[in-house]
């Protein structure tokens, strides 16, 4: 007779256990969600109220966190945006948007970013990079402050431009930079 119980017990609590759980995961992703929202609400305002900056630049230990969207990838690197400081400003032609940046390389990328860095840094050490970009509607500066490089254990490995950024530069027409600057504005909601 006990085995019948437990049997017949089984199903209701499968039932349980998997109400509860849905139960929990809703509460789990709104207060994600009021969180997610507070950490942008708290960023605006902090990149708003600052003297012409951004928030604080995001340190290695960010770098493997939710805060980044990816917006471009080619053979030697995937380019991400930091949600937490995206802005965008301006109107018309005096429009821009400004964030940090990650590239994470692919082997080749950190590959040919080593062997053609002058002895700055080795081959297949770099494994992604942390700048400031501005991206304005007929130009960008990638870097307008030194970009961080960093190795797959978060250790700082240099600091400053490397070939793969440029400081300031007009943008090629349907060049990867400018393909980059129409997906930022997308972001913004500039479609015109």
């Amino acid at each position: 007779m006990n085995k019948k119980w437990a049997a017949a017990l089984i199903p209701v609590f499968m039932m349980t256990t998997l109400g509860t759980a849905d139960v929990d995961a809703s509460w789990w992703s709104k207060t994600m969600k009021k969180l997610d929202k507070w950490a942008s609400q708290s960023s605006s305002s902090s990149s708003s109220s600052s003297s012409g900056g951004v928030v604080a630049e995001p340190t290695a230990n960010d770098a493997k966190s939710n805060r980044w969207i990816e917006v471009q990838k080619n053979q030697y690197y995937t380019t991400y945006v930091d949600r937490r400081s995206f802005e965008a400003r301006g109107t018309a032609q005096n429009r821009y948007v400004r964030a940090y940046f990650k590239r994470v390389y692919t082997p080749v990328g950190s590959q040919v970013l080593g062997n053609n860095s002058d002895g700055r840094v080795k081959p297949d050490v770099i494994t992604y990079s942390i700048t400031e970009g501005q991206y304005f509607v007929d130009s960008y500066y990638e870097a307008w402050n030194a970009p961080h490089y960093y190795d797959v254990h978060g250790n700082l490995i240099y600091e400053g431009r490397l070939q793969d950024y440029v400081h300031w530069a007009r943008y090629i027409p349907d060049s990867p930079e400018e393909q980059l600057k129409d997906t930022l504005f997308h972001m913004a909601g500039w479609d015109y």
